[in-house]
């Protein structure tokens, strides 16, 4: 056995031998239990590291072109990620995940290795870094586990003519050196905004893609029940969760109300005994069968918008060609919405059906979100600016909350008692009921610094109180800061 394997055994008897009993971890400090998280992510990214260069060596032992001979069909295997789930008992997702990356980081290191001996051509084609290569990279030094690496690459997708493998790579930097503390599902929703603001043109190809791949099917089991699975694409996901938050939302952290009907309405959903499973079953079976029950030849030929669209008027607009093109006719504005229930990026066409079929709100911000002309002095904020809000703020502006503006109250950074602070727009930030909740009881504070905000932890948790700059959920900010500069 070689040192490297040795000490790969040596690790795993380490960690198992400390981890058998729980009084082990009974002993920690609450401290103690923090630091033993950091210390597992660590390994973890370690460990993630030689997991896919594994992966890699065994499909590179199994390539086509050795036919039987090939390791994956010596043991009997059709492909080299069978082998791997055989062999290291993974899932088929993981196996495909950790082969993949495997290759990408042996044909980045390919590149980089002819690049670095001055090679600049091969075959007639040049030769330049992987646009993958920082990803790679991260994974080799830990500073990104495989589940971000994976999410990473597969949300900032492959270099077309329009995006090339450099801009990709440059983002690519980018979102490691300000994301890699993130979750993976977080990481590959932030690449694929990314993506969508370096190739507006490709937002209706990816947005029909999704769709595409949706589906649900619905299937009897042995015991009598019958189980419903698919998935769903990001607009039929806004209508459903939008159409059923009301039969569930008080449950899953809805807003509070102050209203004494909808207090009373809240607190019913709450106490009732059935399951929130149940609870979003039943609701979807009245919707289906309220729909049902309707004449279609008496139907309303004009019905309520479900879910909100947040967009720039470039979109909505019909734009002039330049040029010779300009007697040809107008195209549809260029840009994209955002679903405001879930975040999503929609494409300007998307955007415009809905602009034709519903109804419109139209408000003004400049780049920085602040509305202009709305603003009171009343105790609560009103509808007209929590629209205003939830058009700025995208949601819970706590960082890396992901709750949407239909799930968040406001909140007066000058509190109304203590500091006398208006009830202003541009005093106001959107907090869900969780965070809203820590931020009062647990003592800490916002702070407004002209057009942004910032949070002050309180000394329980930073002796130092550095504040942490609170951001926008909401893409289109950014992509009007974008225009602004660029």
């Amino acid at each position: 056995m070689s040192t490297f394997e040795q000490s790969l055994v040596e690790s795993a008897a380490a960690v198992a031998t400390f981890g058998a009993s729980s009084a082990d971890y009974d002993a920690l400090t609450d401290e103690r239990v923090i630091e033993l998280g950091v210390a597992i992510a660590a390994l973890e990214r370690a460990f993630g590291l030689v997991k896919t260069q594994h992966a890699a060596q065994i499909a590179r032992r199994s390539r086509r072109e050795f036919g039987h001979t090939g390791l994956a069909a010596r043991n009997g295997f059709a492909s080299p990620q069978k082998l791997l789930q055989e062999v290291t008992k993974v899932t088929a997702r993981e196996a495909g995940q950790l082969v993949a990356l495997g290759n990408a980081m042996g044909e980045a290191e390919a590149a980089r290795e002819l690049i670095d001996t001055g090679v600049t051509e091969l075959g007639g084609v040049p030769v330049e870094p992987a646009w993958d290569e920082p990803i790679c990279q991260a994974i080799t030094t830990g500073t990104l586990t495989v589940d971000c690496a994976d999410a990473l690459r597969r949300g900032l997708g492959q270099p077309t003519v329009t995006v090339t493998g450099g801009m990709l790579s440059d983002v690519a930097e980018r979102l490691i050196r300000e994301k890699s503390n993130l979750s993976a599902d977080r990481i590959l929703k932030a690449a694929r905004l990314e993506r969508d603001l370096i190739d507006l043109d490709g937002i209706q190809a990816r947005q029909q893609e999704l769709y595409e791949r949706g589906g649900v099917r619905l299937s009897s089991q042995p015991d009598g029940m019958w189980r419903l699975t698919g998935q769903l694409d990001p607009e039929s996901a806004a209508i459903l969760t939008t159409a059923l938050d009301p039969y569930t939302s008080p449950r899953r952290g809805g807003p509070r109300f102050t209203r004494p009907d909808d207090a009373a309405r809240a607190q019913a959903i709450i106490d009732d005994p059935r399951t929130t499973e149940r609870l979003t079953l039943d609701g979807l079976l009245e919707l289906v069968t309220l729909g049902a029950s309707v004449d279609p030849q008496k139907m309303q030929p004009k019905r309520r918008t479900l879910v909100k669209i947040v967009t720039t008027v470039d979109t909505v607009v019909e734009v002039p060609r330049n040029g010779a093109e300009a007697d040809a006719g107008a195209q549809k504005g260029r840009g994209f919405g955002v679903l405001e229930d879930n975040g999503e990026v929609v494409s300007a066409a998307t955007v415009q059906l809905s602009v034709c079929d519903g109804d419109t709100l139209e408000l003004t911000i400049d780049r920085n979100g602040r509305p202009l002309d709305l603003g009171r002095t009343s105790r609560l904020y009103d509808r007209r600016q929590r629209e205003a809000l939830a058009a700025r703020d995208g949601g819970c502006l706590w960082p890396d909350c992901d709750r949407p503006p239909a799930f968040t109250e406001a909140h007066h950074t000058r509190q109304w008692k203590r500091d006398r602070g208006r009830t202003d727009v541009d005093d106001g930030v959107l907090l869900c009921r969780f965070h809203h909740l820590q931020l009062h009881n647990n003592h800490w504070e916002i702070e407004r610094r002209d057009a942004e905000f910032w949070l002050i932890p309180p000394p329980t948790v930073d002796a130092a109180r550095v504040p942490v700059k609170l951001c926008s959920k909401n893409p289109l900010l950014e992509h009007l800061r974008r225009a602004a500069t660029g």
